[in-house]
């Protein structure tokens, strides 16, 4: 059966683009759920004569091949209940029309009805997103291709980020306002790595808008989820192959107010391929180096040290450049193909990106703030300032394959096959000043590339037998990320009195000649089998039960050498840190001076890890009454973490021991109260939801937390160090919400959520070390707000050719973390947070018992307008995003806590469409049009001083002015 299948792909893909005769192909859905109704008979009439007759598939789908002419197509399913409709068609050869219907119940309606199609098409409609989230079991929201067209979003994070209760913190997503560690992603309902080793949740960046056809938000936890969630789940879902062949090309080009054109700008020369995100091997650390292997020491006379210290790229600062506009280019092919008379489908859809961007900060500033050792003293004072330009170049492609074939009566396999590769060049010059702390002043130059790429395969089956629904999914997804060869160099800077400067390389106060090459790779196996059986329940109403299993197998290993170059016999040294590669400068056996290398594969700052989660579920949806339903169940899961790794000093090894041996038992509850009130006077129904939902997730360390690795930021000069003794968290989750629909795409709803968490993980801040940050579990933790969201149209024409959309969400969140609970080491004892703030209270201070939690917003505001004009072709929008301030680090002694500030986002958009068929496009947009900087700083109690004053880091990105063209051709 496939290897006929496959030879009738090949036939048709090539024959595909030109037929003699027309097709009509399009979706049946019910005007209440959205869902797809099966089994629809369609009938092509014509003169009073039925030309053709199909039925729709299991997905709603129907495809007719007609000659050239006028048709009338009735759709009936009396059996089922739903009205019958006819529309009227027009079909031409070699052209493929595409016809969407919503079918309603047969109930009577007074007056005169519109079938209102237009705009159903897809999965990506606000339509029908709205839909879904009317009749989900638990509460949702989306964001699909049809909004993100309208507001401008150029990737997951930024169209995420117009959701309901989302914000979004350097491209990673957090629901209503829970840190980093607490997010969950998925790719096509199956779990995907992050890639950056100092974040736990996944940057969404990496996948642009093109290849999305929706981002759905669950905010309430059904079994049939992975248990490993705290906020929601955020899931993005690829677009599927088009109704009709479809092709299209965009190309744009961005000005950043502070980047582009920029004579100041800086960077260094890095390979040939870095536009294409791959470092071409120039940065490549080409030493005959073994595991625990080190170099010769220049006390031994080994001329192999002379030879080695030669094998480094001698580039170590920056320069001067001047980059080019930011660039973006799309391109994407699609089609639908009946194979074999029609008895199957096939269809394909091929999309490629490419995006290439500059920032540069001009005066990015890094600050550590001590809290004065005399408690009458409430000013804050600098222990290190640092302040300079900070330049990066962000380059990204990626590239889609999905494939789907239908076949029998209900049988449906797809294959997506995506690749995303990342790579981001940056270079730093800062000037830093430590104050009481090793004073003095240096000079320190940062030369960064980092790699990420993202592999992804995801199988899938839909099968349909009787009342029973199988679907199984396969999902092997292998990850890396890479930092070859990172160069930093800090000199001490001694005035002189002759107003000229001094440069020494003394270690004594930080001064150093550094480079890191890092690597990491994750390979992520995911696989799971789920089965539904429908039956009728009570007065014939529908009920679901569903069971299954999700097994997932991950492995990361996390390799570093970590090298540092010394002065052997030298006595004058350069402000140039090229100077110290220079082969004059280098150390050799006849003249016994000169720079040389010392360092290995640092075993504190490498680890293997592997983790396996085992889940299965049972859950039932089950309607009490036509009103009022419920959805409940309960997962097992089984979690297994095993560790590989060592301290510097050897004293503490680890092989392959397991860490995490947890079985937890997550029982759910969703309940629905819906009431569908009669059609408006536009023959919209109005809808009115009541939910209710308790259930019990986890939230397990990542593979960094629980470890005792140690990360570095050579450009901040800060330490991640990990926790091998963290447990993994308990949430209770509880909500209420109430939804009201209406219209087209019209809604209003108010929710309220609580949640505990035992235990949870919060970044805590060392008394000793300030540059260097710990995860540690934080003892207890209550956090309970509420949201609210509405979106009104404003029609200002009968037949919707133009109306204003006007939306907004706000959440408001009170957290807060019982610091009797929390438990810290001081010395060899564990005290509590309390304690440790009190003895180091300010006069007239009284420690709280309670305190915010790490990374929780305490609001959330999204806004938008949105006015299109469907005979121009023009759409306008206006949004707004800001989230309030929250703890970005927990300080600790005589540390201050930092606070992450509200950052204002106010961006715009206009498109216009235009030409045959309105297959061009243009699109113009500004970006942070408020000029708003992204800044942290340190609080503390009675310090009143300017936030510029005590700032823990600030990036000031500028405006960012787009532009782009596109083409579609059908």
């Amino acid at each position: 059966m496939f290897q006929k299948i496959i030879s009738l792909v090949i036939i048709s893909v090539i024959s595909s683009f030109a037929f003699s005769q027309g097709k009509v192909r399009g979706k049946v859905t019910d005007d209440e759920t959205g869902e797809a109704i099966p089994y629809v008979v369609v009938k092509a009439v014509q003169n009073g004569t039925m030309k053709l007759a199909r039925k729709t598939d299991f997905d709603g789908a129907y495809s007719l091949d007609l000659p050239a002419g006028k048709y009338l197509l009735e759709f009936s399913n009396a059996v089922e209940g739903y009205k019958d409709q006819e529309k009227e068609v027009t079909v031409v050869n070699n052209e493929v029309l595409e016809v969407n219907i919503i079918l309603s119940k047969n109930i009577q309606v007074i007056g005169p009805v519109t079938v209102r199609t237009a705009k159903i098409a897809g999965g990506g409609t606000d339509e029908s997103l709205l839909n879904q989230q009317k009749d989900a079991k638990g509460a949702q929201n989306a964001i699909g291709t049809e909004a993100m067209n309208a507001t401008g979003v150029g990737n997951a994070s930024e169209a995420a980020a117009k959701v309901s209760g989302i914000s979004v913190d350097g491209n990673v997503v957090y629901v209503r306002g829970l840190g980093d560690r607490y997010s969950k992603t998925l790719l096509n309902g199956m779990e995907i790595p992050g890639l950056d080793p100092d974040r736990n949740a996944v940057q969404m960046d990496i996948f642009p808008t093109t290849v999305i056809e929706n981002i759905t938000v669950y905010k309430t936890f059904l079994p049939n989820f992975t248990g490993d969630y705290t906020g929601g789940l955020v899931d993005i879902t690829t677009r599927e192959f088009p109704t009709k062949k479809t092709m299209y090309f965009s190309g744009g080009l961005g000005y950043n107010s502070q980047a582009t054109f920029n004579s100041e700008y800086i960077g260094y020369k890095g390979g040939k391929l870095d536009f294409l995100a791959f470092d071409d091997g120039t940065r490549a650390l080409n030493l005959p180096l073994g595991q625990y292997t080190k170099f010769p020491d220049a006390t031994e006379n080994d001329p192999e040290l002379g030879r080695l210290i030669r094998m480094f790229n001698p580039t170590m600062a920056t320069e001067l450049k001047r980059n080019f506009m930011d660039q973006n280019y799309a391109f994407s092919l699609g089609n639908q193909i009946d194979l074999d008379n029609g008895k199957v489908k096939y269809g394909y859809n091929v999309v490629l990106n490419y995006r290439n961007t500059h920032r540069f900060y001009n005066e990015v500033q890094f600050g550590e703030y001590r809290k004065s050792p005399d408690i009458s003293v409430n000013t804050i004072y600098a222990d290190r300032k640092s302040v300079g330009q900070l330049a990066e170049n962000d380059v990204l492609w990626s590239a889609l394959f999905g494939q789907s074939v239908k076949f029998g009566k209900g049988n449906k396999v797809t294959l997506n096959l995506f690749h995303t590769q990342n790579g981001k060049s940056s270079a730093s010059s800062l000037s830093q000043e430590n104050f009481e702390s090793n004073p003095g002043i240096l000079e320190k130059t940062s030369l960064q590339f980092t790699q990420r790429s993202i592999s992804n395969a995801n199988l899938s089956g839909l099968h349909f037998r009787n009342k029973w629904k199988t679907e199984w999914k396969l999902s092997p997804t292998y990850s890396r990320i890479s930092d070859p060869d990172l160069r930093s160099t800090a000199l001490e800077v001694m005035p002189q009195p002759n107003g000229e400067n001094t440069y020494l390389l003394t270690p004594a106060v930080g001064s150093e000649i550094r480079r890191i090459y890092r690597d990491l790779t994750e390979i992520n196996a995911s696989g799971r089998l789920d089965f539904t059986y429908t039956f009728q329940q009570w007065d014939s109403l529908e009920s679901k039960l569903s069971f299954g299993g999700l097994n997932t197998y991950k492995t990361r290993s996390f390799d570093t050498y970590d090298l540092n170059f010394f002065a052997e016999n030298l006595t004058q040294f350069s402000s140039d840190p090229n100077w110290y590669f220079q082969d004059e400068n280098l150390w050799t056996v006849e003249k016994d001076s000169g720079m040389v290398v010392k360092g290995q594969r640092e075993p504190a700052n490498t680890f293997d890890g592997r983790i396996n989660v085992a889940g299965m579920y049972v859950m039932n949806e089950l309607p009490i009454t036509e009103k009022f339903s419920s959805t409940y169940g309960v997962r097992v899961e089984k979690a297994d973490y095993f560790y590989t790794g060592q301290n510097n000093n050897g004293t503490v090894k680890y092989f392959d021991q397991k860490v995490l041996d947890e079985i937890s038992i997550l029982p759910s509850v969703n309940l629905l109260h819906q009431s569908v009130k009669k059609a408006d006077s536009l023959h919209y129904e109005r809808t009115v939801n009541y939910r209710a939902a308790y259930s019990q997730t986890v939230a397990r360390p990542s593979f960094k937390e629980k470890s005792i690795a140690q990360i570095y930021d050579p450009i901040q000069g800060r330490f991640y160090n990990g926790n091998i003794d963290l447990k993994q968290t308990t949430i209770h989750n509880a909500d209420l919400r109430w939804e009201y629909f209406f219209g087209r795409t019209e809604m209003i709803s108010a929710s309220g959520f609580y949640k505990r968490f035992i235990d949870p993980i919060e970044l805590v801040a060392f008394d000793l070390a300030p540059t260097e940050v710990k995860p540690v579990n934080a003892g207890v933790a209550d956090v309970f707000g509420f949201e609210v969201e509405a979106r009104k149209v404003l029609v200002f024409s009968e037949d919707e050719r133009s109306n204003l959309l006007i939306g907004s969400n706000f959440t408001y969140v009170v957290s807060r973390i019982d610091m009797d609970r929390v438990l810290l080491n001081k010395g060899t004892a564990l005290v509590s947070e309390r304690t440790i703030r009190q003895e180091n209270a300010r006069e007239g201070q009284t420690i709280d018992r309670y305190r915010p939690m790490y990374g929780q917003s305490p609001y959330i505001l999204n806004g938008f307008l949105t006015y299109s004009h469907d005979t121009l072709g023009l759409i306008v929008n206006l949004s707004y995003n800001v989230q309030g301030k929250k703890l970005s680090v927990i300080g600790v002694g005589k540390l201050p806590d930092v606070y992450e500030q509200p950052f204002h986002s106010l961006n715009f958009k206009a498109s216009k469409t235009f030409g045959k068929d309105s297959r061009w496009k243009a699109s113009a947009s500004v970006q942070n049009i408020l000029m708003n900087a992204r800044r942290r700083s340190y609080e503390s109690y009675g310090d009143n001083g300017a936030i510029d004053n005590r700032l823990y880091d600030y990036f000031y990105e500028g405006m960012t002015f787009s532009g782009s063209i596109s083409l579609t051709l059908r």
